[in-house]
């Protein structure tokens, strides 16, 4: 599968092809008035997917294609997320998970070697789960905190809305790889945006004028590139 970019033009489309990460890459520029059009001339070269450049990023108006996000690196680098807030304040992290995967598991064994508390919050056996932790990597672990202690939590980590009702506290860091509407964060300060420490073949491969994140997620998502090349070097904190 491709890379699928689109960047726009005041007159006319013009579709052309290049290389991002070694693969080939449809670009296109466009009228707003040519969404149509573009989204044809895309579909024909087997595209499914799309990046918009400067004020086109997050207005599609392709409802057949689907627009690239930054859920898979936001939920690779979860773990990191909670490292560089404890590297600067906290000393407990709380997790809310559905169940355990691989992605999952990496995130937990980061945190417990940055935090030095941590409670962990599993909808599917929890129990099974939190004691095969302990016995593999020996991790000092909560297992299905209650309110009262998640209160105490200086970074949540959100892959899944907790099980009940709990409110963090005002100090507490909040990072949900998927944050949207229908599941608000409850209390903390959001974590809106994260800052990427890009190698530079990596860097040099990103286009001009696109936002960097969907890209590389979409990269590292299919086996392009190594997310673990990829460091946080700072965050964007929602303090309303």
């Amino acid at each position: 599968m491709q890379f699928r970019c689109m960047i726009q033009r005041r007159y006319g489309i013009e579709v052309s092809e290049r290389t991002l990460f070694g693969r080939p890459a449809v670009f296109v520029r466009q009228r707003r008035m040519c969404q149509r059009e573009s989204a044809r001339a895309l579909l024909e070269r087997g595209v499914d997917k799309v990046a918009f450049a400067g004020a086109e990023a997050g207005d599609s108006r392709m409802p057949s294609l689907r627009e690239m996000d930054s859920v898979y690196l936001h939920t690779v680098l979860a773990g990191d997320v909670g490292a560089y807030v404890a590297e600067r304040s906290g000393t407990t992290a709380a997790c809310f998970f559905r169940t355990i995967g691989q992605i999952e598991e990496q995130a937990i064994l980061r945190l417990a070697t940055a935090f030095r508390y941590l409670m962990i919050s599993i909808q599917r056996d929890s129990e099974a789960i939190c004691r095969s932790l302990r016995r593999r990597y020996g991790l000092p672990v909560v297992e299905g905190p209650t309110p009262s202690q998640v209160r105490n939590a200086d970074f949540a980590l959100l892959f899944h809305p907790p099980e009940r009702d709990m409110m963090l506290s005002e100090r507490c860091l909040t990072f949900r790889p998927g944050e949207d509407a229908g599941h608000p964060t409850p209390g903390g300060m959001p974590i809106t945006g994260l800052s990427l420490d890009v190698p530079p073949d990596v860097a040099g491969e990103l286009p001009a004028g696109f936002q960097a994140e969907p890209i590389l997620s979409e990269a590292a998502f299919r086996g392009w590139i190594d997310p673990n090349q990829i460091k946080i070097n700072g965050i964007s904190i929602d303090k309303a």
